[in-house]
């Protein structure tokens, strides 16, 4: 399967002004990297609109429906930061972790990711770093790769 975040699959210098543009690039970087088809990438818009995906702290999880899951051709997480970050809905956001699962994956995958972001010194690294690759380590293990 591969890498569940690959460095292809990280933007750093993004630049978008609103949520649809914002979920837009996460879902069209999803289909870049053949994780999914472009029903997927709709379906993570149609998602956002009936609940939004911003969770705080600076960031958003955008992903697709349940019944959108039949276009997942592989379990993926992208990583999108935005230059200026921007009103999402309520908060500021600065930066995405776009989601795409074809099962129940994804529910740890976000249990993870909200652990991961409630600490103060990783968040940081997510919202700073200008490596991918630290990024990826960090998103993936849940440490950097110092």
């Amino acid at each position: 399967m591969g890498d569940l975040l690959q460095t292809a699959g990280i933007s750093l210098d993004a630049t978008a002004s609103s949520r649809e543009e914002a979920v837009r690039i996460c879902g069209d970087l999803l289909v870049t990297l053949g994780a999914v088809s472009r029903e997927y990438a709709e379906a993570m818009w149609e998602r956002e609109l009936l609940f939004p995906s911003e969770i705080g702290g600076g960031f958003a999880i955008p992903h697709g429906t349940d019944q959108s899951r039949q276009y997942v051709h592989f379990d993926q997480l992208v990583f999108v930061r935005f230059e200026q970050p921007f009103t999402w809905l309520n908060e500021e956001v600065q930066a995405c972790v776009g989601i795409a699962s074809a099962g129940d994956g994804h529910v740890e995958l976000l249990g993870n990711l909200a652990e991961l972001l409630m600490d103060d010194e990783s968040r940081t690294v997510l919202l700073t770093s200008h490596d991918a690759d630290t990024i990826r380590d960090l998103l993936v293990s849940g440490r950097s790769a110092s």
